[in-house]
């Protein structure tokens, strides 16, 4: 049986590696018409903070992140069943998604109440 090449962990190998990451995400973002990767900074703060109050006024937690090469926004929600994470790309409107997820979560009806309402 053949063996596979392994891997080369000295550290130019890990550099290399790195800068061969950072090159695909490069592309991946030109080739969705994205150059530029997503940035927090951007949305705005009361929408945030209005969507962090409607999810957790129920019990479930909200991270916020990007995807692992920085392209794309995260949103990960936990607590309404299995967990899930929504992707949004910056040439998407960030503030649209959180509008909207807000919403959804402000009328969400539980079987148990909220921890306040304010």
């Amino acid at each position: 049986m053949a063996r596979g090449k392994q891997d080369d962990n000295s550290p130019a190998g890990n550099a290399a590696r790195a800068s061969i990451a950072r090159q695909q995400a490069e592309h991946r973002r030109f080739n969705r018409g994205n150059v530029d990767p997503a940035d927090w900074r951007e949305a705005d703060p009361n929408k945030v903070a209005a969507l962090i109050h409607n999810i957790t006024r129920h019990g479930f937690a909200v991270r916020f992140g990007y995807t692992r090469d920085g392209g794309a926004f995260a949103v990960g929600i936990v607590g309404d069943g299995e967990p899930t994470t929504h992707f949004i790309r910056p040439n998407e409107s960030i503030d649209l998604f959180l509008d909207s997820a807000s919403e959804a979560y402000a009328n969400l009806i539980t079987d148990t109440p909220p921890f306040h309402d304010a």
